[in-house]
């Protein structure tokens, strides 16, 4: 069964890198197009790279795209940056089925639900993209794997893939909280004070990591060691990104972007475009719809959820990271379905434990696979095969109002030079 699960893991992580580079997207997000311009203005390795938001990710970049460069390969930033997120966001995958896999015992359970994390719409269409988030998730679900329950505490190990995926995004830091609880219940066995010290540990090397980092390439690109301004720059934000207190408003767009996380796309974003395969697919994503309703509707029953010790402790660490997100992202640019990509893991996760009550049986696991087989061809057809055509009108009408493309309006950050 081992060897089954590891060969299907990289089996699923070699195809989905192989669909992801095949169909990447050409509407950009326009914070990709940024880092893009960014290192290719940089003749060398230079604090000119540091982003306040994003520390490494310009550096990670421009190593990978020097790297592609050397090997021969002719081309410009903004793909080098699509190819990096693209592997990346495939390893994403093959991670996350080791923890469903160690969560639910399930081969079955745990292939369908990475297909649905690695063909969810959102995931999707930045994975083939440039941008910062795909490599700081990369991190976090590394960091979620190395606290899962019975395992041995590494706390320096969680702290240095911690500080990483912060280090690529700030969002990053919410996953503190889970982090140091998972270190702290990892090992039930042991003394009260040996579990506390491992959490204590882990967070005081994540935090020394993180202060550090900042502050030293601060006052690389600055020439600035006033505290006050190292602050400022580090909390810097867009100047259109604010915190909302509308809770309708703020509900309305938290509703939506949980559904865009998994389906995106337009009906009518196929026009010009359909082509046999199109068809063939379109005839599929019938066929399976049809499926997962007559499935569903055949076996509606009362179900009971039991858990094991050790699932319950992965519920608890689940729960309380989509918790800490949903709140945060309630109130600041509730909007913007792309921040949710830092806890569709999480999502992903609980879905798998509702599950686990049908687990074994077979109707029940069909409507699963229908299901996943829909979200994938539907976010396909409608999303994906048309953002990667070099049609200008479909970019343009993508552009505008597909769901994926950034709803913030404006690209711009504050600068190192501002805080002089």
């Amino acid at each position: 069964m081992r060897a089954r699960s590891q060969l299907t893991a990289w089996l699923l992580c070699i195809a989905t890198a192989t669909i992801y580079l095949l169909f990447r997207t050409r509407v950009y997000y326009w914070d990709g197009l940024v880092f893009a311009q960014t290192i290719e203005d940089a003749a060398r390795l230079s604090p000119s790279l540091v982003h306040p938001n994003h520390l490494i990710y310009n550096f990670a970049g421009y190593l990978f795209y020097k790297l592609l460069r050397t090997f021969g390969a002719d081309i410009s930033a903004l793909t080098a940056l699509q190819i990096l997120n693209c592997l990346l966001s495939a390893l994403c995958a093959r991670i996350l089925f080791s923890i469903l896999m160690d969560a639910l015992r399930s081969f079955y359970f745990a292939t369908c639900l990475t297909v649905l994390f690695a063909f969810s719409a959102t995931w999707w269409k930045f994975s083939t993209d440039a941008d910062a988030y795909v490599p700081s998730v990369f991190f976090l679900l590394i960091s979620f794997y190395l606290v899962l329950p019975e395992r041995k505490p590494r706390p320096l190990l969680t702290a240095l893939t911690f500080f990483a995926g912060m280090a690529f995004h700030q969002l990053a830091v919410f996953m503190f909280p889970v982090l140091a609880l998972g270190i702290y219940v990892q090992d039930g066995r042991a003394a009260l004070s040996r579990r506390a010290l491992n959490a204590v540990y882990f967070s005081v090397v994540a935090t020394a990591l993180i202060v550090v980092a900042y502050a030293y390439l601060f006052y690389l690109a600055s020439g600035i060691s006033d505290p006050a301004k190292l602050l400022r720059w580090t909390a810097s934000y867009s100047p259109d990104a604010d915190t909302s207190f509308g809770l309708w408003s703020n509900l309305r767009y938290s509703l939506r972007g949980h559904i865009r996380l998994f389906l995106g796309g337009r009906f009518n974003a196929l026009e010009g475009l359909i082509n046999p395969l199109i068809v063939v697919l379109l005839i599929l994503l019938a066929v399976a719809l049809l499926l997962f309703i007559l499935n569903v509707v055949k076996n509606l029953r009362p179900i009971t959820l039991r858990l094991e010790t050790r699932q319950k402790t992965v519920l608890l660490l689940a729960l309380m990271w989509a918790g800490v997100y949903i709140v945060f992202l309630f109130f600041w640019l509730p909007q913007n379905t792309f921040y949710r990509l830092f806890y569709l893991p999480a999502l992903i996760l609980l879905l798998g434990l509702a599950l686990e009550a049908v687990k074994n049986a077979r109707p029940e696991s069909r409507a699963l696979a229908a299901f996943v087989i829909v979200v994938a061809l539907a976010n396909f057809i409608f999303l994906i095969y048309p953002t990667s055509r070099p049609a200008p009108h479909t970019a343009r009408k993508h552009q505008t109002a597909d769901s994926c493309v950034a709803e913030s309006s404006s690209p711009r950050r504050r600068s190192v030079r501002e805080f002089h």
